[in-house]
């Protein structure tokens, strides 16, 4: 009877360039075979390589702890955080996925951050969010989100990522709003009105000292901006903004330092009238966050910087494999397609876990 020989792939370098290397006896007295590669001569384990995986899918995927994962692969909790930080700090980063997948996004990008504990004390997860695919064409974790990271973080997404600029929103930090207008000049720039919203009543709240007898107005001042900002068409904006500007009421309710702030930004609240495609708002990168955050949350804060980036490149490669479920109005079309997919990349029977991993 012929022999038949086969290779197993190696983890390591994806090499078929291997051989059985010798048998392992595990705790519950079973008998392991582990394969060796030829090529970047490394042994490997395939049982062990199995449980990585399948432990990474239901924690990631299933949102179950470490205890859980453990409990489920009959293994401790210690040796399940292993295998999957393992994968972590060997996965690559969004920037590296973006420039070998290639994909096709919408020009319209939404820039955020989250702030996560590190330590003792709290770093920035700084992410870029297409708004047509929601897809991460970039993410990275800042000592602090200033100027000088998102000038790093900008000019990543510029070069070598490439990714084609058509306009910009983000929730109008000041640190931000100046490194567009010197790292990514020309390119339009949209201001989120719900931010300028909660500004503009913060202010009328907590800081504007309220003429007495003029309480109704500030009240009106709070409703007609908000149709301001809201408006469908840039005319009835203008309108809007005459309206405010002239109004006596508001005059004489000494409204003039903020009505002045609304004229000095109107161009940047109203930019996504001129741009179809354009979100006028910063809700859907929150929205990816508070996908992120909701395994994030759970950590309740890392140790070590390293771990914590660890875990973030694993929690967006997912985020990018993994189809919509929940996509409701007009994007409900989306439902059913991952971010990667919704920006032309076909990843229906690629394993996110395996893709992942960088190759030794």
């Amino acid at each position: 009877m012929r022999k038949i020989n086969y290779h197993l792939k190696c983890p390591n370098c994806n090499s078929i360039n291997t051989k059985r290397h010798s048998r392992i006896k595990t705790k519950r007295d079973k008998i392991r075979v582990r394969w060796y590669c030829k090529d970047c001569c490394r042994a490997f384990t395939p049982h062990s390589i199995q449980i990585s995986e399948e432990g990474a899918r239901l924690y990631f995927d299933s949102e179950a702890s470490y205890r859980a994962v453990g409990r489920k692969l009959n293994i401790e909790p210690k040796t399940a955080y292993r295998k999957i930080i393992a994968l972590g700090f060997n996965c690559k980063s969004p920037m590296e996925v973006s420039l070998e997948l290639k994909p096709t996004w919408s020009g319209y990008i939404v820039v955020d951050g989250d702030s996560i504990l590190v330590g003792s004390h709290r770093e920035s997860l700084l992410i870029g969010v297409d708004a047509i695919s929601q897809d991460i064409p970039h993410a990275i974790l800042a000592e602090h989100e200033d100027g000088k990271n998102w000038t790093h973080f900008l000019l990543v997404l510029k070069n070598p990522v490439q990714y084609p600029f058509k306009g910009i929103v983000s929730d109008g930090d000041p640190a931000i709003q100046e490194t567009i207008k010197v790292v990514l000049p020309g390119v339009p720039y949209q201001y989120c009105v719900r931010h300028f919203e909660k500004e503009l009543y913060r202010y009328i709240q907590y800081q504007f000292v309220q003429k007495r007898g003029y309480w109704r107005e500030a009240e009106r001042f709070l409703e007609v901006s908000k149709n301001l900002l809201y408006a469908k068409t840039h005319e009835i904006a203008k309108e809007y903004l005459l309206a405010i500007s002239t109004d006596p009421g508001f005059k004489e309710a000494k409204l003039d330092e903020v009505i002045n702030k609304i004229r000095v930004n109107f161009d940047d609240l109203t930019r996504h009238h001129f741009h179809p495609g354009m979100p006028r708002t910063s809700n859907i990168a929150e929205g990816v966050i508070s996908r992120l955050d909701s395994k994030i949350n759970q950590a309740d804060g890392y140790g070590y910087r390293d771990t914590a980036w660890a875990t973030f490149k694993m929690l967006i490669m997912r985020y990018r494999f993994k189809a919509f479920t929940d996509c409701r109005n007009k994007n409900r079309k989306n439902n059913g397609k991952s971010p990667l997919e919704l920006s032309g990349v076909n990843v229906s029977k690629t394993s996110w876990i395996r893709f992942s991993q960088k190759p030794h």
